[in-house]
């Protein structure tokens, strides 16, 4: 939905910070700009491998999504692929420049293996608290 699009990009404009989660991750790509692509058979499951681009980690993760953002349409001043799917090489997360958000297209409230990636829940209450003005002022 367009609107909905619109109104994710208004949001992103005020620097609250977000942390955008499967759909959310699509949205927001959609929101700065890129494409998203219907993947041939989808990822689903508790056992999905990730990797993070330049840090040469792969966590275990749970997914059920059918669409792709694809990165190579993101806008580079917007931002970057952060996270890849160590099978198919599809984008898996994204760091954002033009605002305070990252996202990932896994789900890391679902332990995947098990608390592999709890660390972007501590990544995500840091800019909050970081941000705190920019809250309290909102």
């Amino acid at each position: 939905n367009v609107e909905i699009i619109a109104n994710i990009r208004e949001m992103l404009d005020t620097g609250i910070p977000t942390f955008g989660i499967c759909l959310g991750h699509q949205l927001t790509a959609l929101a700065a700009g890129a494409k998203t692509c219907k993947l041939k058979y989808g990822h689903r499951g508790a056992n999905q491998p990730v990797s993070h681009v330049g840090k040469g980690r792969t966590f275990i993760t749970s997914q059920n999504h059918g669409y792709a953002v694809e990165a190579d349409t993101l806008p580079a001043e917007v931002g970057k692929m952060s996270y890849f799917n160590a099978n198919d090489g599809t984008c898996e997360g994204v760091d954002y420049f033009r605002w305070n958000c990252f996202t990932v297209q896994f789900h890391p409230e679902a332990n995947g293996g098990p608390k592999d990636t709890e660390f972007l829940f501590d990544e995500f209450v840091s800019r909050m608290l970081a941000a705190k003005g920019v809250i309290d002022n909102a």
